[in-house]
């Protein structure tokens, strides 16, 4: 596989992980700082996976989230930021 496959198949193990996660933290009712902290996990995770793919990693946000009805907004920001 190369590097670029090899990505797209860690990029879509995440999304469903993290999506599967999500359905457990909304579920649950788990607290915004949680979510964050797991999340910026999984961040991690990924750029450390393209750092050894040889690609540039991207700084961590730690943005203050707002709690809605919506995917967490950690969510929504780390499925954006594997699609990059």
């Amino acid at each position: 596989m190369s590097k670029k496959q090899v990505l797209g198949v860690v990029k879509r193990m995440l999304r469903e992980q993290i999506l599967c996660l999500g359905r457990v933290f909304v579920r649950h009712d788990v607290p915004d700082d949680v979510v964050w902290e797991v999340v910026k996990g999984f961040d991690l995770i990924y750029q450390k996976i393209k750092q050894e793919a040889g690609k540039a990693a991207l700084p961590v946000s730690s943005d203050s989230p707002v709690r809605r009805l919506e995917p967490h907004p950690a969510i929504t920001h780390f499925l954006e930021r594997i699609e990059e």
